[in-house]
């Protein structure tokens, strides 16, 4: 096996340290040894080992959220939205 020397040098939570450390040490893993397979299986890979996605997807109020009118293909601004100096919506609704 060829000698590490290179030094990576990184900033985490302590509680994140100690919590990583524990785990690798169940499987007999340094975290050294631990960041090493990463970096290895990221090179392997063309990038993160993992997938990165939300817990439940994205979050949003579905009654915020206006209806695409197939009028214009897209959503419509109610009428209390425009302002009426602007004139910008005037074409839009009738």
């Amino acid at each position: 096996m060829t000698t590490r020397t290179a030094e990576v040098k990184g900033y985490v939570l302590p509680a994140v340290k100690a919590q990583a450390t524990e785990l690798y040490a169940h499987w007999g893993m340094s975290l050294s040894d631990a960041i090493n397979a990463f970096l290895v299986k990221s090179i392997d890979v063309g990038g993160l080992p993992f997938e990165m996605r939300l817990a439940s997807g994205p979050q949003y109020d579905k009654s915020t959220v206006l209806p695409v009118d197939p009028r214009f293909g897209s959503s419509v601004l109610p009428a209390e939205m425009d302002d009426d100096e602007d004139g910008l919506y005037d074409n839009l609704v009738k």
